[in-house]
């Protein structure tokens, strides 16, 4: 004991952890009874960022279909919101983009990747920059960017500018239609994280657009996942649902 509370030992820490872990367990029972009843019920709060909702629906049919007594909320906020609700234990699970900028900030969380990849550029299949299948920061420089509105997005111009010089950027909007239309008609290129679905939502026109490399510049690795509390592990009912996204993301 210490003046400013009760420190546990390194020896307390194990039977903690073993508490928490019995404790699960027991959750876990309980909730497969009630599945042998097919009287599962309970409340579910989750978050996705938006670029992923499309995606959300398929899955949570399928879920309400099997368990039509459980309440899910699902709201569609940014990766650092997400973290923020997380940590103070106001979600259950949520779904982001993880980066380098945000690695000091999940000292509280646990993080389930899903996919990951490597920022890219995309331009129309005939502007200037398509002769190639990679680019110069510094030619990039003069070009007009239209810009997703997502953290990781936001970082990585941030981080891009900061090292070699202002970018033009034409707009920045969350709505992924109006960035693939501008990109299309040659008004801009942008920038996107090479990631399973968010390529394909965003990006991809084989008649129409290329990916672009980036030389030169060290590889930004963005991934892609469930983020849920370390210190309160995800109920079953989580995990559950964790699985029927996984499962809708990575077959369709």
């Amino acid at each position: 004991r210490a003046r400013t509370g009760t420190i546990p030992t390194i020896q307390g820490k194990k039977v903690i952890q073993k508490a928490v872990e019995i404790l699960v367990k027991v959750e876990e029972l309980r909730e497969e009874i009630k599945e042998d009843t097919k009287d599962v019920q309970g409340k579910l709060t989750f978050a996705s960022i938006p670029i992923y909702m499309p995606y959300l629906l398929e899955p949570l049919a399928a879920f309400k279909a099997d368990y039509p007594n459980v309440e899910i909320e699902i709201m569609e906020q940014e990766t650092h919101v997400i973290m923020n609700h997380i940590t103070r234990f106001e979600l259950d699970i949520g779904l982001i983009t993880l980066h380098d900028g945000l690695k000091d900030k999940m000292e509280n969380l646990d993080f389930q990747l899903l996919n990951k990849g490597e920022m890219k550029v995309f331009a129309n299949k005939d502007s200037a920059i398509s002769v190639n299948d990679s680019i110069e920061p510094q030619a990039l420089i003069n070009e007009t960017i239209v810009m997703y509105d997502g953290d990781y997005v936001k970082w990585f111009v941030q981080n891009f500018m900061a090292e070699f010089g202002n970018l033009q950027i034409l707009f920045t909007s969350n709505n992924t239609d109006v960035i693939k239309k501008a990109v299309i008609q040659n008004m801009a290129v942008t920038f996107s994280p090479e990631l399973y679905k968010e390529g394909e939502t965003l990006l991809v026109n084989q008649n129409a657009i290329k990916k672009i490399n980036i030389l030169n510049h060290q590889p930004v690795h963005i991934a892609f996942g469930f983020v849920y509390p370390k210190k309160k592990t995800a109920s079953l009912l989580a995990r559950k649902f964790m699985r029927y996204i996984e499962t809708a993301l990575t077959h369709n």
